[in-house]
This record gives C-alpha cells, structure tokens and sequence, in this order.
C-alpha cells in the first residue's frame, strides 16, 4: 500500500460540493498512473486562500483513460477534464469541517515536507509513511 496527496483546485471543479455530495469521486492523475493501486491511502488537498487536507480516501480502482469522467458536472471548466486519466476514489473521512489547513502544517516538524508545500504545481504527490502517521494522529486528537 501506498500513501498519496491529490491536489485539487476549486479554479477548475467544484470539489468543496463534490466531497459533501458524493462518496466516490473520479480523480485526475497526472502522475504515477504505474505506481497507484487500488487500496492505497489519499489526503485530498485543496489548493487556493484556505488550502489544506480537506478529505481522506482510498483508491478503488487502477487509474484508467475515460473520455468523460462520470462525475464531469462538478468540473467548472469540463474541457481539461475530457480525455485525461482517472482513478476513483472513495471518501473515508470529510473534514470539511475542520481541515488541516496549510497554515499550521508548514510548521508541523513532519508535515512541512509534504511535497505540496515545496512544489505546489502538480496533481499527485508522494507522502511517506511518517507523513500519513502523523496526519492520523492529528485526525484523532481532533475528533
């Protein structure tokens, strides 16, 4: 099993409402689509003024090339959602509530290396093992 940051941008999708309206989302993948697997852990990120870890999901299927993800109505710009790669994924905790905002992790000892923080223009980020522990431990001292 592998750990993954998504990264999405509220520019091109509507991913506030579709982590609080859907439990399966269908994500692009830029990057790794050899080395994502089904099972595999992922903290969903979201980019912008507020951004930070908003979701956690895992990988349900091996990321595949759609002509048109089933979720395209959540795109705002659905033109760079067609013909692309695509994993689903499932949504095991919403933390729409109270997200781990980038603000306090670029200072946490462990997470201020998340590869999102360092280089931010990207979809699919790596997290290692420490990284995923330590966002678990914050995510139970929190709820």
């Amino acid at each position: 099993m592998a750990y993954w940051l998504f990264q999405a941008n509220p520019k091109y999708s509507q991913i506030l409402t579709s982590i609080r309206e859907l439990l399966v989302l269908y994500w692009l993948v830029t990057r790794y689509n050899d080395e994502i697997t089904v099972d595999d852990q992922v903290l969903i990120w979201i980019a912008g003024k507020q951004a930070g870890i908003y979701a956690i999901a895992r990988v349900l299927e091996l990321p595949q090339f759609l002509d048109r993800p089933p979720d395209l109505a959540y795109w705002t710009t659905p033109m760079r959602a067609i013909g692309r790669f695509y994993t689903p994924v499932e949504f095991t905790q919403k933390l729409l509530d109270a997200p781990l905002l980038k603000s306090w992790l670029q200072h946490d000892p462990v997470l201020r290396k998340l590869p999102v923080l360092r280089t931010p223009r990207s979809t699919n980020f790596e997290v290692t093992q420490e990284q995923w522990q330590r966002v678990e431990a914050l995510l139970q001292r929190q709820y």
